[in-house]
C-alpha cells in the first residue's frame, strides 16, 4: 500500500517547549487510521504540523510524495481537509455557503464557483446526507447536523486525504455513531483516506484499520486493531485498570475502563479476601474490596469468564480451570488453600451446577475466615444440593447471607 502521507522524525512544539518527539508514521491510500492517546499527548499538535499552523522544528512531512514545507496553502488544501472538533459560525452562513467554502482552494481571487463546482456541492451533501440542509442558516442546525455540513465542506475540497480532529468530543452518543459510520461509508465506499485523532478508544476500535498510540509526544504503539486493544499496550499509556474483551455484536475489541491504577490512590489495609463467584457475579465484589484496599484472590474460574478477566487485569491471584471442565480435584485443593489463607471467604450470587458445585461444596472444609454468602438471585442447578449446603453453613453459624445491597454499599461488615 502506497504511502499518501508520512511523518518523519517530526519533533514540533511551540516555543522552546517540544509536543512532538521525533514522531514518525506512514498512512497508506484508502487506509482508516486512528491515533489515540491520553489529553496532552500531542495528537492536535500533530495535525497542525500538517496544515502547517505549527511548524517543524526537525523531521519531515511529505503528502503525496511532496514536502509539506514546500507546498502553498492552496496546494495543500486540495490534497488535505481537516475536521475540526467543532465549529462556531460567526454568522448565519446558508449550509451550501458554508459547503462552498471548500472549492476555494481551486479559485482564483474574486472568481465565483462555477457550474463543474456546484456538481461537486452537492455531491459532498449527497454524500452526507445534507443536501435537504442547503437552504438552512447553520446557525439553526443541530450539532450533528452541523458537523456533517463541516465534513461536507471538506469533501467539496476533494482531497486525497481527511483528517479528522477528534470529529464527535462534542457530540451524543447518536450523532457520535452517525458520524463515524459516515466516515468509514466514505473510507469504504469512496475510497478516501482517513487520519482521525480520537477520544474514544472504542470508535477507534470500531471503525480503524489500524491505530497508531501517542504518549507524552511520542509514538509508543502501531499497529493493526486487534495488535493495539490490549491491556499491556494500554494501561501504561493511559494509566488506568481496564479489561479488554470482544464485543459480539460490533465482532471488534473494546476496552472496559474501571479505574485509575495510580498507587497513592489504593493503599493497603492488609486483610485478604477469597471471592469464589464466576459469569461476572463477582466483578462488583471484587472492585469493591480492592478498591478498599483488600488483597483479593479468587477462583475457581475459566479463563475467558468475565470474572476471570477483571481479576486477571488487576493482577489478582486466581485459581484456574479449563473451559467447560469440571472443578478437579486439583483446582478444588487450590481453591481450599487461597480460601483458608484469608480473612473472609464470598460466595457470590452465581448459577451453580454440577461442573461448579465443587466450588460450593469446598466451603464445608474452609476454617478460619469468615464466609460470606450473596443468594438472591442466582439457580441451583444441581437438584437442591447446593442450596442444602449453604443452608446447612447459615444454620450451623459458619456463614451468614447478606443482601446484594448491602455488599454493593459496603454496608457488610467483616470480623476479622
Amino acid at each position: 500500500m502506497e504511502p499518501i502521507l508520512t511523518f518523519d522524525g517530526v519533533t514540533a512544539g511551540y516555543g522552546e517547549k517540544d509536543i512532538l518527539k521525533d514522531f514518525s508514521c506512514s498512512v497508506g491510500q484508502g487506509e482508516f487510521v486512528s491515533l489515540i492517546g491520553p489529553n496532552g499527548s500531542g495528537k492536535s499538535t500533530l495535525i497542525h504540523t500538517v496544515t502547517g499552523v505549527v511548524p517543524l522544528k526537525s523531521g519531515r512531512i511529505t503528502l503525496d510524495g511532496k514536502d509539506n514545507d514546500r507546498l502553498s496553502h492552496m496546494e495543500r488544501a486540495r490534497m488535505v481537509a481537516v475536521v475540526p472538533q467543532n465549529f462556531t459560525p460567526s454568522f448565519g452562513f446558508r449550509a451550501k455557503e458554508i459547503v462552498a467554502m471548500g472549492r476555494h482552494p481551486y479559485l482564483k481571487r474574486l472568481q465565483s464557483e462555477s457550474e463543474e463546482d456546484y456538481r461537486i456541492i452537492d455531491r459532498a451533501m449527497e454524500q452526507t446526507g445534507t443536501l435537504h440542509l442547503r437552504e438552512r442558516k447553520i446557525t439553526e442546525l443541530s450539532g450533528g447536523e452541523r458537523q456533517r455540513i463541516i465534513i461536507s465542506a471538506a469533501l467539496a475540497q476533494t482531497p486525497k486525504v481527511l483528517i479528522l480532529d477528534e470529529p464527535t468530543n462534542h457530540l451524543d452518543i447518536q450523532y457520535t455513531l452517525e458520524i463515524m459510520e459516515l466516515m468509514r461509508r466514505l473510507n469504504r465506499e469512496e475510497g478516501i483516506t482517513i487520519f482521525a485523532v480520537l477520544h474514544d478508544i472504542n470508535m477507534a476500535a470500531r471503525f480503524s484499520d489500524r491505530i497508531v498510540v501517542l504518549n507524552g509526544g511520542k509514538k509508543t504503539a502501531d499497529g493493526p486493531v486487534g495488535e493495539i486493544i490490549r491491556e499491556e499496550v494500554l494501561k501504561p499509556v493511559y494509566r488506568i485498570d481496564l479489561v479488554t474483551r470482544e464485543n459480539s455484536l460490533t465482532a471488534s475489541p473494546e476496552i472496559v475502563a474501571l479505574r485509575s491504577n495510580r498507587e497513592a490512590e489504593r493503599k493497603l489495609n492488609g486483610r485478604r479476601v477469597h471471592v469464589i463467584c464466576g459469569g461476572g457475579s463477582g466483578s462488583r465484589i471484587i472492585e469493591g474490596f480492592y478498591n478498599q484496599g483488600w488483597q483479593v484472590s479468587c477462583g475457581v474460574l475459566s479463563s475467558g469468564d468475565s470474572d476471570y478477566n477483571l481479576a486477571r487485569s488487576l493482577g489478582l491471584e486466581i485459581v484456574e480451570e479449563k473451559p467447560y471442565s469440571p472443578v478437579s480435584d486439583k483446582a478444588c485443593e487450590a481453591n481450599l488453600a487461597a480460601a483458608c489463607r484469608a480473612d473472609a471467604v464470598v460466595l457470590a450470587d452465581v448459577d451453580i451446577g454440577m461442573s461448579n458445585l465443587r466450588n460450593v461444596t469446598v466451603l464445608n472444609d474452609v476454617t478460619g475466615p469468615e464466609i460470606i454468602i450473596l443468594r438472591e438471585n442466582a439457580g441451583d442447578y444441581t437438584g437442591g444440593r447446593a442450596d442444602e449446603v449453604i443452608s446447612d453453613l447459615v444454620a450451623s453459624g459458619r456463614a451468614r447471607k447478606v443482601s446484594g445491597k448491602e455488599m454493593e454499599e459496603g454496608h457488610v461488615h467483616i470480623m476479622v
